[in-house]
């Protein structure tokens, strides 16, 4: 007769991680956490430069808000931002056709100071780029229970929006003139997402959750793993 008490205590103990779970359908829950975006860009060429590799990691911010549709199956917004990443490449000679006139310069290789002519000398170039994103992701997440913890898979469509600035600073002169130039961009782009989710309960309504997303965009791939807070009403 002593096993009715100990099922009856069993269920009463182990009814909020059931309720974690399984939640009901309708049960919305909201998240925040911070996730480090880990870059690799496709490689560039610019003006016939060597290739640049603007790939790095960056720390960012996420915020979600989703709703259970099932004990099984939710549907969730979530927004994220990404701090600048920076890369500083190494600087490289790019020949460079001048004319000099009327003592410009200090020497004249080809005529007498004074004289109009045209010389061919390397002009350094140190380009440097910052990226920042912002996207929105609409996801859908099937759950498997796992004990105290929720393992979701999670699959959707994302909108990236990408804000790039692109510097050269070319010294030429031998060092004595420096030309900044800089261009700026920004665009957005459709992405498919994936990700997971693992929802670890800490009370009845409160969860830690270690989590992944990534995608893939133009020859790059952005994968974003991070640790976020959920409440669920």
């Amino acid at each position: 007769m002593r096993f009715v008490p100990s099922l009856a205590l069993a269920l009463i103990v182990s009814a909020p991680t059931i309720a974690l779970a399984q939640p009901s359908t309708g049960t919305v829950f909201i998240s925040g956490g911070a996730f480090a975006a880990i870059e690799q860009a496709p490689r560039a060429t610019t003006f016939g430069a060597p290739d640049q590799d603007a790939s790095g990691t960056v720390a960012g911010g996420m915020l979600g808000v989703g709703v259970h549709l099932t004990e099984r199956v939710s549907a969730r917004v979530e927004w994220s931002l990404t701090d600048t990443l920076r890369r500083r490449q190494e600087g490289y000679a790019y020949p460079t056709l001048a004319g000099e006139f009327a003592g410009l310069m200090p020497m004249n290789p080809i005529g007498r100071p004074g004289d109009a002519s045209l010389s061919i000398f390397p002009a350094p170039i140190i380009p440097e780029t910052r990226r920042s994103t912002a996207a929105a992701f609409a996801l859908l997440g099937y759950h498997v229970p796992a004990g105290r913890a929720s393992i979701e898979v999670l699959g959707g469509l994302g909108l990236l929006n990408t804000d790039s600035e692109t510097s050269y600073d070319v010294r030429i002169a031998a060092g004595r003139l420096t030309v900044p130039a800089a261009y700026t961009s920004s665009t957005y782009h459709a992405v498919a997402v994936v990700g997971a989710d693992v929802a670890v309960r800490l009370t009845g309504h409160a969860a830690v959750v270690p989590q992944v997303r990534a995608y893939a965009l133009g020859g790059g791939l952005s994968v974003r793993p991070g640790l976020s807070l959920r409440w669920t009403f």
